[in-house]
């Protein structure tokens, strides 16, 4: 098995990973990379490609078993142990993602949010814990925190991320307008960039508009 895969692979395996477990919800057994190039959007030679980084080949004729495709991809990754994250920013959108603090499949938790507004902190009505932003590092450390989700003004990214990096987290997902500059090696940044997104969609239908005229 080769340890050594590149980011894009793990991307698409994860979109994988999200999409068996919705087909084993649903009881299908088998699928195929032509029937997951149809449905996911990804190329089934990629597929192919991807699957052979977990050690396994096939998907041309008989398919993959959904359950053992699915246990691979977690086992790979680690999906099987639950990770512990924190949310910073309790505003309309931190508040959303805090109320469903537990995410489909299990492993991902919330376990904490922070805001840098007391009155804020006492207000909102939540099962997870809450504490001001200026504990970040000291909560994050002694919760065991090993990821962290943004949603704060531009202006309190930067910190905010150096609090959670001190404090341990290895990865966070940045909502926040603006993208975080990393400032240590083995940490990892996702930057959800709704007009990053927006414009490669309307780059799609442009192409696809061309193709078909």
């Amino acid at each position: 098995m080769n340890n050594n895969i590149p980011l894009p692979a793990i991307t698409r395996l994860c979109s994988v990973y999200q999409f068996l477990l919705s087909l084993e919800k649903d009881g299908q057994k088998r699928i195929s990379s032509s029937e997951l190039e149809r449905r996911l959007g990804i190329s089934a030679h990629s597929v192919r490609k991807d699957i052979s980084y977990l050690g396994i080949a096939g998907g041309i004729g008989a398919g993959y078993e959904v359950s053992r495709l699915k246990e691979l991809i977690g086992e790979r990754f680690g999906f099987a142990e639950q990770k512990k994250a924190c949310l910073v920013g309790l505003g309309r959108l931190g508040s959303a993602i805090l109320q469903r603090s537990s995410f489909p499949g299990g492993e991902f938790r919330v376990i904490a949010g922070f805001d840098s507004n007391i009155n804020k902190l006492e207000t909102i009505k939540t099962t997870v814990s809450v504490f001001p932003a200026y504990q970040i590092t000291e909560m994050v450390r002694a919760l065991g925190i090993t990821l962290g989700i943004i949603a704060v003004p531009a202006a309190s990214l930067q910190e905010v991320a150096g609090r959670l990096i001190d404090g341990g987290v290895r990865g966070i997902v940045n909502f926040a307008p603006g993208l975080i500059n990393p400032t240590v090696e083995g940490v990892f940044i996702r930057n959800m960039d709704m007009m990053a997104e927006l414009r490669i969609l309307s780059a799609q239908v442009r192409v696809r508009d061309e193709i078909n005229t």
